[in-house]
């Protein structure tokens, strides 16, 4: 703290580019100073991030500069075109000739899954699924009854415009879509892997977890003039698979989810005037732990200037590091 505060004035902008755990960060913040932190570990980021909102800093913005996956594969040794057929591996599928990107898997009752891995550098789109299962039903003459699509990324509102596409599609949707994440540890694994028989044995040891699903509630709009005051809450957060081994303990933390929807939520975050690019923080709430634990808020309220159309986004973060997002957009016009 001393050499912040000998070396610089307030408003003055301190920068730290391996900004670990935030302490440069939150000093600078308590001292009126402004700043920029920077750092390649998501886990760091996670923890700034949270040290930031618990002191009650002011609004800040978290964005990636550059793609985290198409770096963390360079320094991993390997290349863009072969990352989707190492995923297929890590997957238990059997890569196809004719599409790169997809695989075929016996599931544990014996059925073949037709299996696509997202491009590295961009998010899955609803479009695009819609496409994958259209080819699905056909595929080899016979067709898949499941489609497992493994993610880096996924669009916003993915839940939405999916369920949308299949409910005014002209043909009904006769293969199942299973959406699932790539766990980032996969670069870890890509680490010690010469060869592709060593890909092959990690399989035991990476979990693809299912796609958490995020419905926000419907907003509540006080139209005054010149401002309004809007309210938005979280209606439903749903964590479908559980990295628990232990049986009892998944058991006892399903029951407790029963009962209290938002609990698995660790932190959870609203750009009020969503640009469609870049996720601006303005408001942001984390969950407490130790002795003063406490949940997140289900709602959020924010006031603004009426008069016109703004897109509101919402990011969340849970416990297990999923991060899902959901937006909308209100006219107080």
């Amino acid at each position: 703290m001393r050499w912040l505060l000998v070396s610089s004035n307030e408003t003055d902008l301190v920068a730290d580019f391996f900004c670990g755990s935030g302490t440069t960060l939150a000093v600078a913040e308590k001292n009126k100073r402004q700043w920029i932190g920077c750092d390649f570990s998501k886990v760091a980021i996670s923890i700034s991030r949270n040290r930031l909102v618990t002191s009650r800093a002011k609004p800040f913005l978290l964005e990636n500069i550059g793609n985290y996956q198409r770096q963390m594969i360079y320094l991993s040794g390997a290349r863009i075109q072969e990352m989707q057929r190492i995923v297929l591996k890590l997957y238990g599928a059997t890569p196809r000739k004719d599409y790169p990107e997809l695989g075929v898997r016996k599931d544990e009752l014996g059925d073949e899954e037709l299996i696509y891995v997202s491009y590295p550098d961009r998010p899955i789109t609803a479009k695009k699924v819609a496409e994958l299962e259209e080819l699905a039903e056909t595929l080899d003459g016979r067709g898949y009854q499941y489609l497992v699509i493994l993610g880096w990324d996924y669009e916003y509102n993915y839940d939405e415009i999916l369920h949308e596409r299949q409910k005014t599609s002209k043909r009904v949707w006769k293969t199942q879509v299973k959406p699932k994440t790539i766990p980032p540890e996969v670069y870890e694994y890509l680490r010690q892997a010469q060869t592709e028989a060593e890909i092959e044995s990690f399989q035991d040891k990476i979990k693809f977890y299912d796609k958490p699903f995020l419905k926000l509630s419907i907003p509540e709009v006080t139209k005054r003039s010149p401002e309004a005051e809007i309210t938005i809450g979280i209606d439903k957060y749903v964590v479908f698979d559980y990295p628990i081994e232990d049986d009892k303990q998944r058991q006892e933390l399903m029951e407790l989810v029963k009962s209290d929807p938002l609990v698995l939520i660790d932190y959870w975050a609203v750009d009020w005037d969503y640009d469609g690019v870049t996720f601006k923080s303005s408001w942001q709430a984390f969950r407490q732990h130790g002795r003063k634990a406490t949940k997140v808020p289900r709602t959020a309220t924010q006031t603004v200037e009426s008069g016109n159309k703004r897109e509101i986004a919402v990011r969340v973060v849970d416990v297990f590091g999923n991060d899902a997002t959901s937006t909308l957009t209100i006219d107080i016009r």
